[in-house]
């Protein structure tokens, strides 16, 4: 399946190795939890200064978080410090709540993923397009960053309604469906739109009621710039100059949209919400395997890569990035052992640091030289 651009707002979920990564060496002396978690401040202390916007690290194995901590400023400005419980932007990790969203109809048997998008946006740009290829990026849909990013003058604040009357006009899809991959924020903000058709709510309440409360996640909350609501302990997110400071970046005009972003979530809510997948507690235990299995395929830079519900797959692991304006996100879920790594910045230089790599190397030492997995 041929693999088509995609703009630098939208996902890159693969990573090289980066210089930074290559340069941590493998302890001498095995390592233990008094030594993982000096090792893992101290990695992150070196990239992180105390007053500048910050990055919340989380690592949990076998039911049990080995590593939760904050480093830097949630809000920079008033001196708050980011802690395991502030809530941060997840940008395009949200993806995988909406494709539970959806999913949570699949396993009440209130819509199919067979079911074509115009059965529910009946509008002739949906018409071929199965439910299933807004969540796997095959719907060939286009962008709607690009129509919008020179229409601000027009739009105060815009939200997906606005999207959905832009698709209305009829532009150009990027091709027909199924026949391409390209990533799609705008698929994602229509399959939120068919969830509120299907559910007769508000995407939001759906999502709180059906996926956050069920997870215990009790601080979790979307936020819409057009209608904002309180989100306690709210992480501001910064975006860096080229001369290196940092400047809020929360008001940007296309941050009423849902769907495809938006989810503000802690360090400690998305741990339950890890397990909460683990126990497969939410769906059918079908269903449950099925957000992990590969939906789509395409190729990025010669490889071959898959693509789940919500989730860029492998063999041995699920993963997602974000990046929005002033945030950058990571998780990672291993398939093959019970170990989720996730990495939470409200800064948008993160992926620059080196700290995912770094991150997984010494976590997977630790697990090893503690013989809690293979080598």
């Amino acid at each position: 399946m041929r693999r088509l651009f995609t703009p630098l707002i939208s996902l890159i979920f693969l990573f090289s190795c980066s210089e930074e990564e290559k340069k941590l060496e493998r302890p001498s002396e095995p390592i233990t939890s008094t030594t993982y978690k000096a090792k893992m401040d101290s990695v992150l202390n070196a990239k992180v200064k105390e007053d500048e916007p910050g990055i919340v690290v989380l690592v949990a194995f076998d039911g049990e978080v080995l590593f939760a901590e904050g480093f830097g400023m949630r809000n920079v400005e008033k001196g708050e410090k980011l802690t395991p419980t502030s809530n941060m932007r997840m940008a395009s990790v949200s993806k995988q709540f909406t494709a539970l969203c959806m999913l949570t109809l699949v396993n009440e048997g209130k819509i199919s993923l067979d079911d074509e998008a115009s059965d529910y946006l009946p509008y002739p740009i949906f018409e071929g397009i199965k439910v299933e290829q807004l969540l796997n990026h095959t719907s060939g849909l286009p962008d709607y960053y690009r129509y919008f990013e020179d229409k601000k003058e027009e739009f105060e604040v815009i939200e997906n309604q606005d999207v959905l009357d832009w698709l209305a006009t009829g532009p150009e899809p990027v091709f027909p469906p199924g026949e391409g991959w390209e990533y799609s924020n705008t698929a994602y903000l229509m399959a939120a739109l068919i969830v509120e058709k299907v559910s007769g709510q508000e995407f939001s309440a759906y999502a709180k009621e059906n996926v956050f409360k069920p997870s215990g996640m009790a601080s979790t909350n979307y936020f819409n710039l057009a209608s904002p609501v309180d989100i306690p302990e709210r992480s501001l997110c910064y975006q860096k100059n080229p001369l290196g400071s940092f400047a809020a970046g929360d008001g940007f005009f296309m941050n009423g949209v849902m769907g495809d972003g938006a989810v503000y979530t802690s360090a400690k809510d998305y741990f339950r919400y890890d397990q909460t997948l683990r126990n497969k507690a939410l769906l059918s235990e079908e269903l449950h395997d099925f957000i992990f299995q590969p939906s789509s395929e395409y190729e990025e830079d010669g490889e071959k890569e898959q693509y789940g519900m919500g989730w860029g797959v492998s063999e041995n692991s699920a993963s997602h990035t974000g990046g929005w304006i002033g945030t950058n996100t990571y998780t990672k879920r291993f398939l093959d052992k019970p170990l989720t790594i996730a990495l939470f910045a409200n800064r948008d230089d993160f992926f620059e640091m080196g700290l995912i790599g770094q991150t997984e190397k010494l976590t997977l030492w630790y697990l090893e030289d503690q013989n809690l997995i293979s080598n």
